[in-house]
């Protein structure tokens, strides 16, 4: 009987161009930022979150005792992950007064303070030159209006997820096939040599 030992060789391929895909123009999403009054406004105001974002190509492969991969009945998957606030800046925080339009199918949510963390906001002041006394008025209308989505992360996933899903698939199935294909050839190849020594 024959089983499936494929490495998925095909299948990983895929999975690391998309992955490199994603990771790279989520970057060049963070860096480009957005228009802010006829002027483009960089989301990155530090480089934390930029340098967190990373993919992993998952799936455990079985190995023999000589420590050759012999594969396995798990598929690779694809696995990606950033800063914790990243999902914030992402997806966007709907406020405690109002809100963005772009933050319609946001779960994120002010509630429960009357202002957000000040230690971050302090921070961010020093660094763009702002006096720090105002913090606390940064923080409370960030607290009441929200931060705005910036789909930095979202974009570049949905934007190939359908013809990525399709090539995943297919090699998928490419690299079954394969598998099953060479080990009928060994057994064919075995059973021939075995009759001419007979």
């Amino acid at each position: 009987m024959l089983s499936n030992t494929s490495t998925y060789p095909k299948a990983r391929r895929v999975l690391n161009n998309y992955k490199r895909y994603v990771v790279s123009q989520s970057k060049r999403n963070l860096s480009m930022g957005r228009m802010v009054r006829g002027e483009r406004k960089s989301y990155k105001a530090s480089s934390k979150l930029h340098k967190s974002i990373k993919g992993y190509i998952t799936g455990k492969m079985n190995r023999s005792i000589s420590g050759k991969f012999t594969g396995g009945s798990n598929m690779p998957g694809l696995t990606f992950e950033m800063a914790n606030y990243g999902k914030f800046v992402d997806e966007g925080v709907h406020g405690s007064k109002s809100s963005y339009i772009a933050n319609k199918d946001s779960k994120n949510r002010f509630q429960g303070k009357k202002s957000v963390p000040l230690g971050p906001i302090r921070k961010w002041c020093k660094k763009k030159g702002i006096s720090t006394k105002l913090a606390f008025v940064i923080g409370k209308s960030i607290y009441e209006k929200g931060i705005k989505a910036s789909h930095f992360f979202t974009k570049p996933l949905e934007k190939r997820d359908k013809t990525f899903k399709r090539a995943y698939h297919n090699a998928v199935a490419d690299d079954i096939a394969r598998n099953f294909a060479n080990k009928i050839q060994r057994k064919l190849l075995k059973s021939k040599t075995v009759k001419r020594t007979i």
